[in-house]
Parts: C-alpha cells; sequence; structure tokens
C-alpha cells in the first residue's frame, strides 16, 4: 500500500501530465453535469472552489448560472485547519488561491458542497493536499448539504487510505458522470 504522500505525487503528476485542453473540455462536461443535477433537484445555493493549478476548473457553471449563489471558502487557521465561507468578490489569499474577500459564514450556507481533491475511491473517501480543511469542514456540515467531490475520470482509484479524520463524501462527479457512495 502507497503512503497518502506517495499518492499526493502520483496523481497530482497524472493531473499536471494532462493537457489543459484536455481537462477545460472535461471540466466544461462536468460543470453541465453539474448544472443539470442542481436544476433537477431545485438546487441554486453551491459551495464551489477556485482552480488551484491543474485541478477541475468551475469557472463554466458559475459563468452558466448568474442566478444561483456560489459560496466559495477562505482560509481561516491553518492550526487547527477552518474554512469560512463567503460569496464573490473573490482576491488572493493564501497560497495564491482566490478567497472571497468578505468570509463571514462559519459553515457554507449551501444545498450543495462541491469538494476538490487529488484521487477519489469507490468509497466516497478522497485524498486532498493534506491540509485537512475539507474534512474539517465535513465533520460539522449540516446533515440535509449533499456533498459532491469533484474531479477528473483518471483521479478514481479502488481505494485509499485514510484515518479516522478523513471523512467520505456522498458522491463523485466526473466527466464520465455520477457515482453515489
Amino acid at each position: 500500500m502507497f503512503t497518502k504522500k506517495e499518492l499526493r505525487q502520483h496523481f497530482m503528476g497524472l493531473r499536471n501530465g494532462s493537457s489543459a485542453e484536455s481537462r477545460a473540455l472535461a471540466s466544461m462536461v462536468i460543470c453541465d453535469e453539474i448544472g443539470r443535477f442542481c436544476t433537477s433537484r431545485r438546487i441554486k445555493h453551491l459551495g464551489v472552489f477556485w482552480p488551484y493549478g491543474s485541478e477541475i476548473d468551475l469557472r463554466p457553471l458559475i459563468q452558466a448560472h448568474p442566478d444561483w449563489t456560489f459560496i466559495f471558502p477562505r482560509v481561516a487557521s491553518t492550526k487547527p485547519p477552518r474554512l469560512i465561507w463567503g460569496p464573490e468578490p473573490l482576491e488572493p489569499g493564501m497560497w495564491g488561491l482566490m478567497e472571497p474577500a468578505l468570509a463571514q459564514h462559519p459553515d457554507p450556507p449551501v444545498q450543495l458542497l462541491l469538494v476538490p481533491g487529488l484521487a477519489f475511491d469507490r468509497k466516497g473517501f478522497r485524498l486532498g493536499y493534506g491540509g485537512g480543511f475539507y474534512d474539517a469542514t465535513l465533520s460539522h456540515l449540516r446533515e440535509e448539504i449533499i456533498t459532491l467531490a469533484v474531479g477528473f475520470e483518471f483521479q478514481r482509484c479502488e481505494s485509499l487510505p485514510s484515518e479516522p479524520q478523513d471523512l467520505p463524501v456522498q458522491a463523485l462527479m466526473t466527466e464520465a458522470g455520477l457515482t453515489w457512495f
């Protein structure tokens, strides 16, 4: 079994090694599918993230639905890991991530939370960058909020090592479609 560090390096290499064009196309497909999913469930309040490096780009979803509310994370603390949430406008924050200038919500006031990651397994566990920010958010999220990991199909794997603080999401959306766990 590989360590989390080794898995992070592997999946970061896969993602960075894929072409910008293929990532952009897959991002568009994923955004369209998320849009259809939200419309079918009357979801109009979403927790999203700005793309970091070669991550999935959710901006097509945001641009396609100007009447929806999109809430973004801002790093409030690294130890312990804690995010706070707010709408646009965004500004450069920690690690160069685009974050809301006026984040004031300790919990995202949303119906659906889109969760990034480097890898996703068949049980709903995800491998992030190692900071624990999303696991901390998931640990106290309201029960009625749907948690949907988003990523590229090549980021899927059979299983990932998990620790007690690692929490699964309810579903994963890739360019190949939606998988419920």
